[in-house]
């Protein structure tokens, strides 16, 4: 699959993401994994800007690869 192909099944997606985007999977899981950890999840601000973080980041990699416009 090239990088014009544009996939709306998640599961197709994920796995074209690992291959395709592996830097920015790395950093997705990582913050994923540390947004479990209970002392983040007792720290609501810390949990509300990964959350926002991963969501950005979520965003831009979609754009990227022309799924949504990009901001």
């Amino acid at each position: 699959m090239d990088s014009s192909t544009t996939n709306t099944d998640p599961l197709a997606l994920s796995a074209t993401l690992m291959t395709e985007e592996r830097a920015y999977m790395a950093r997705w899981l990582a913050l994923e994994v540390l947004m479990t950890d209970e002392a983040v999840c007792q720290d609501g601000e810390l949990y509300d800007r990964l959350s926002i973080l991963q969501e950005k980041w979520q965003q831009e990699t979609l754009a990227r690869r022309g799924m949504i416009p990009a901001s």
